[in-house]
């Protein structure tokens, strides 16, 4: 956020007085029992209706583009105030929340509603989530945040402490296959050992969904409107207004976005990252394309992600696990069919390929058999068919998450734990970010962990953390 004392003067104020009212609201919705409220009927609106007192009220930043998916699975809460720096883009999201007040300025909002809500939905570019995150958790607010949780590593460890060790906060990252019955499905045939130890995993996704393999625009345009592009641009380092960024095309410049396996890794991830104990790999690697506008570029696009790429996570050996391999590909890369799998079946368009000690499993990106419940089993098929073929769906014994957006609405009211709070979110996208670092530098990276540094490639830690602009500080 903007550096300035005498906000800070305020909002320590305001974040006493806050803490006050949300120690007595959240008393009277996770206590109820111990101390019932009698509303009336007239205030209830009707049979199977909540009182409007025992509403969520939520805040959100960014809404123009994912953010008015996630208000609107969130609809039927209190949606209090609106943020989003082109209300052109907005605009149509805003006139769906009449009685939400809206903003330009995020710092606006939080200064005048810091009383007003209990919740807020972080809907912004990558680059901008640390900043919201902390800020929210200074003002003591549950959280909803889109995936990756930041931008880079170092902003990850630090979301991660500040959320540990934030009390009474209830938050939850934006991956909405999380704990539904086909990931888990898929989790729990792997926990059965039915493949033995696994030694390689690979995961394709049909992915990026915008251009790619781009070059910085050098023709002068102008922001829309009424939108403070400075403001959009953030701790980032500024570079001037062009389409080719904004609306909607940020996330494959680096400077904004981390590309598709940035977007997109945590939507796996979480079905067998603590199965599988990762995310603390050895070494890191990436190949992407060459190409830009059909032609050979070996310098390439260094500010922007190519139009295919694959990365390699190489771990060691964990406890009782052996080394293992994990390999991501995206824009229509896919690893080699296995030898097994019947010629007369096609890979699914986006994926995962479990290798093990005594068979193979493929699932589909978010979990399930790809191939239908006419082959295999529920949680994916099982290689080689034949040696599979009596073999019996595990017990289902893992929490299951029907309600994504639900869940967490609950979660907030009950000062209970979501199936994807923002600290493991926060794993998943350290993992999911060091496979962007290679593919920013194009280098073989050896990573030591523990003193988050990339150890053979200097240059690299630059992007690990990297500094922010003038003015702009977690």
């Amino acid at each position: 956020m903007l550096s300035n004392k005498k906000n800070r003067s305020h909002q320590s104020q305001n974040l006493t007085d806050n803490a006050k009212r949300k120690v007595s609201r959240r008393s009277v919705l996770a206590a109820g029992l111990a101390a019932p409220i009698i509303v009336p009927r007239f205030v209830l609106g009707g049979p199977g209706n909540q009182a409007p007192s025992d509403k969520l009220r939520i805040a959100a930043v960014g809404v123009g583009g994912m953010g008015q998916s996630y208000l609107g699975s969130c609809r039927s809460e209190n949606i209090v105030a609106l943020c989003d720096l082109d209300h052109n883009l907005s605009g149509k999201v805003f006139q769906r929340f009449p009685g939400a007040r809206t903003y330009h300025d995020y710092r606006k909002m939080f200064k005048k509603e810091a009383d007003n809500f209990d919740a807020l939905i972080i809907a912004t570019p990558d680059h901008t989530h640390a900043v919201l995150l902390m800020e929210a958790i200074r003002l003591e607010k549950h959280i909803y945040c889109a995936k990756p949780i930041t931008h880079n590593i170092a902003e990850a460890r630090k979301v991660r402490r500040a959320v540990l060790d934030a009390k009474h906060l209830v938050t939850k990252s934006s991956v909405q296959s999380s704990g539904t019955d086909a990931s888990r499905n898929t989790t729990e045939l792997l926990k059965s050992g039915a493949i033995g130890s696994v030694r390689e995993l690979h995961i394709w996704c049909d992915h990026p969904a915008y251009p790619c393999s781009l070059v910085r625009p050098t023709e002068k345009q102008s922001p829309p409107a009424g939108m403070d592009w400075d403001l959009w641009i953030g701790p980032a380092p500024y570079r001037p207004y062009h389409s080719a960024y904004h609306p909607c095309n940020w996330r494959p410049w680096w400077d904004f976005g981390s590309g598709t396996v940035g977007d997109m890794a945590c939507h796996t991830l979480h079905a067998y990252f603590r199965e599988l104990q990762l995310g603390a790999p050895t070494t890191v690697y990436a190949r992407s394309s060459i190409r830009h506008k059909g032609f050979f570029q070996f310098v390439s696009t260094p500010e922007c992600q190519s139009h295919a790429n694959t990365v390699t996570w190489q771990f060691g050996a964990r406890e009782s696990l052996p080394p293992l391999n994990v390999h991501w590909y995206d824009g229509g890369m896919k690893p080699l069919r296995p030898a097994e799998l019947d010629p007369g079946i096609q890979l699914p368009s986006s994926g995962l390929l479990f290798v093990g000690e005594q068979g193979k499993l493929i699932a589909g990106y978010c979990g399930g058999n790809p191939f239908g419940r006419s082959r295999g089993i529920v949680g994916g098929l099982l290689l080689p068919e034949k040696k599979f073929r009596d073999f019996q769906q595990p017990e289902k014994t893992m929490y299951r998450c029907d309600d994504h957006y639900g869940e967490w609405i609950k979660a907030c009211k009950t000062d209970s734990r979501t199936v994807c709070p923002i600290e493991f979110g926060c794993e998943m996208t350290e993992m999911a970010l060091l496979g962007a670092l290679a593919l920013r530098t194009r280098r073989v990276l050896e990573w030591d962990a523990e003193a988050m540094r990339v150890t053979n490639h200097a240059d690299a830690n630059k992007l690990v953390d990297p500094p922010y602009r003038d003015g702009w500080t977690l």
